[in-house]
């Protein structure tokens, strides 16, 4: 049956008139749609009579009544239970930033060894290589900035690949930092000319600095530069003059302090607190291939985003993370991050314990007002369903489900509201924003 020759009516998936048309989000979803799937062909093999029964009853007062004398629930746990994990030996990269807690204490609290998993971490320099690494297979899963992610699926800037978004890795926990020359020239108004570096063009960095130097009053695309700089080479550029300022990942802002190179500016969480920074990524062609591996990976993942998002766990952070291995940093400068009392610059200590936090939940909301941003300054040539592409890429229903497992709370699955510079953004509605924002 053609998908246009009628109207669907979706219940958990399933159109009523018994065909799936399209595959559903989750991988959990995936498993329990193909339970009921098996049961009503197993039971009704002619199908002529179960697209009879289908559309006179409708697949969930089938199912429903099916439930009634079959142990349905049971079948799906079940079928979703830990099964032999088709590759146990995995090359997972990452950059050397704050945001890589969680995929290091992956290592350092053993979850992935407790998984059944063998996790090479590989320390990667910039996002542009670590990208390129997981397309060509010589990573299996991936820290990656966001909306890098959306951008793959959605084809933007080179070709496409169906990218998932398994976990945020972390919220806030980045700086706009200035050069010291500029200590008295604070107000964006003024930063015409200006040289910026931003870890990656199609960066939440870049999007965040472009609308805010859009609500400036300045033109993002003729009255700035931008520079893409790996992020541990922040510091070396502020300090030669060849930037004027950075809007980069932690602990670059916080050793510009510390090498008297810069100062703190803003922190990223007094311009949106809570948005995502790094992500875990995989994608979708390997979780096919390796679908017990990736819910292991998966459990291991979100396990170690819990603990270091204790704010209890924090204290220890900083000399585990400092190590050569990982980001190679001064213990001094990486506890200001992680604990969030630090020195601007200025001559200010502040104190900020959500400087940098660590929830795992990937939201639909942030990803869409990513994607509209990118639009809006026409990286993205064309609309696109910017609401379809988030549920296709963050894997909320099934970060959701871990998070339940392992006892903690998940936000609710829905299409909300974040707040930017102090505006609100309806992620239910943005093509309606995208009419009434001006380029400027």
């Amino acid at each position: 049956m053609s998908t246009r020759a009628h109207t669907h009516y979706f219940t958990k998936g399933r159109c009523e008139c018994g065909i799936i048309h399209q595959a559903t989000g989750s991988a959990s979803d995936c498993i329990a749609d193909g339970i009921d799937d098996g049961l009503i062909h197993g039971l009704f093999p002619d199908p002529i009579l179960r697209r009879q029964l289908l559309r006179s009853v409708g697949a969930a007062t089938l199912l429903g009544a099916l439930g009634s004398i079959l142990p349905i629930g049971d079948l799906k746990a079940i079928a979703q239970e830990k099964k032999p994990l088709e590759k146990t030996k995995l090359n997972v990269g990452f950059l050397p930033i704050t945001c890589a807690a969680p995929l290091i204490y992956g290592e350092q609290l053993g979850a992935y060894a407790k998984e059944g998993l063998e996790v090479s971490l590989q320390k990667i320099a910039g996002i542009a290589l670590i990208r390129d690494k997981m397309l060509n297979g010589e990573l299996d899963v991936s820290q990656q900035v966001m909306p890098v992610a959306l951008t793959m699926t959605a084809g933007l800037g080179g070709n496409q690949q169906s990218i998932k978004v398994l976990t945020i890795l972390n919220q806030n926990g980045n700086s706009l930092v200035l050069a010291n020359k500029h200590k008295n020239n604070r107000d964006p108004k003024n930063w015409r000319g200006f040289v910026f570096a931003v870890p990656f063009d199609q960066s939440h960095q870049t999007m965040q600095l472009r609308n805010y130097i859009a609500a400036a009053g300045l033109d993002p695309d003729k009255d700035i530069q931008y520079r893409v700089v790996p992020p541990t080479e922040y510091v070396s550029s502020l300090r030669v003059g060849s930037i004027d300022g950075f809007f980069g990942g932690e602990p670059g802002g916080q050793r510009a302090v510390y090498e008297g190179a810069g100062f703190i500016h803003l922190i990223s969480k007094e311009i949106w607190d809570g948005h995502p920074c790094c992500s875990v990524t995989a994608p979708e062609s390997w979780i096919k291939q390796n679908p017990n591996t990736f819910m292991a990976f998966y459990r291991a993942i979100i396990a170690a985003s819990l603990h270091v998002s204790e704010p209890t766990n924090r204290a220890a952070m900083p000399k585990v993370l400092a190590q050569p291995q990982y980001l190679n940093a001064p213990e001094v400068v990486l506890e200001q991050v992680i604990v969030g009392r630090y020195a601007d610059g200025l001559g200010a200590v502040k104190n900020e314990p959500r400087r940098v936090d660590y929830q795992p939940f990937p939201h639909y909301s942030a990803a869409v007002w990513l994607m509209v941003q990118l639009r809006r300054w026409n990286m993205l040539k064309e609309d696109v369903d910017y609401k379809k592409l988030a549920e296709q890429v963050m894997l909320a229903t099934d970060a959701a489900k871990i998070m339940r497992e392992q006892g903690a709370s998940a936000p609710s699955i829905e299409f909300g509201t974040e707040t930017i510079l102090g505006q609100p953004f309806n992620s239910a509605a943005p093509e309606e924003y995208l009419k009434a924002i001006k380029k400027t």
